[in-house]
């Protein structure tokens, strides 16, 4: 079992939160793989998710490239106390002894628009997951497949303008993480 989270994020909150006061400029990814299945949740103000085969992951170009970014974090130090969710900096979690709450390393992309700046940091983001349970789950069938892509695509299709410049922005962050 692995897992692993990718978070893009805008550092101004203040400028980019809509009238109820949510943060708009957001988005989660949390990867689970075990076996040759992967648990993928993509979370903003609501979560959307699906379990596909690993070989299904790696062939989607923009999903791939979130997965392999997530990883960077896994298993470093967190050195950032707004970037994890304990207040001992050196606590690293001690993942997968309970089956529902734990931290989960996550690789950290930080866009200030206003500044034009970006930076990667390593952090952890804290779920709730029934490992046990998400384990026997089936792969998702072709319908809901169908279906989760084509919600990530209405929420965030803007995105795949761009993307291979941004990718490899992100890539180069993170290697220096």
């Amino acid at each position: 079992m692995e897992l692993s989270g990718f978070t893009i994020m805008s550092k101004d909150f203040k400028n980019y939160r809509n009238n109820d006061g949510n943060t708009i400029y957001f988005k989660h990814m949390l990867f689970a793989k075990f076996d040759n299945k992967v648990y993928v949740e993509v979370s903003n103000a609501l979560a959307m998710s699906v379990i596909i085969s690993f070989d299904e992951l790696m062939k989607h170009k923009t999903f791939k490239t979130y997965y392999e970014l997530s990883l960077a974090s896994l298993g470093k130090p967190n050195i950032d106390p707004a970037y994890y969710g304990s207040s001992d900096p050196n606590y690293v979690p001690k993942k997968y002894e309970k089956n529902y709450d734990m931290y989960v390393d996550t690789t950290y992309v930080i866009e200030d628009v206003l500044k034009n700046t970006h930076e990667a940091k390593k952090g952890n983001t804290y779920h709730t997951i029934n490992i046990d349970k998400l384990k026997k789950r089936p792969l998702s069938t072709d319908a809901k497949k169908e279906e989760f892509f084509q919600d990530y695509r209405s929420k965030y299709g803007f995105e795949e303008d761009g993307f291979d410049e941004r990718a490899t922005l992100y890539k180069a962050l993170v290697r220096c993480m």
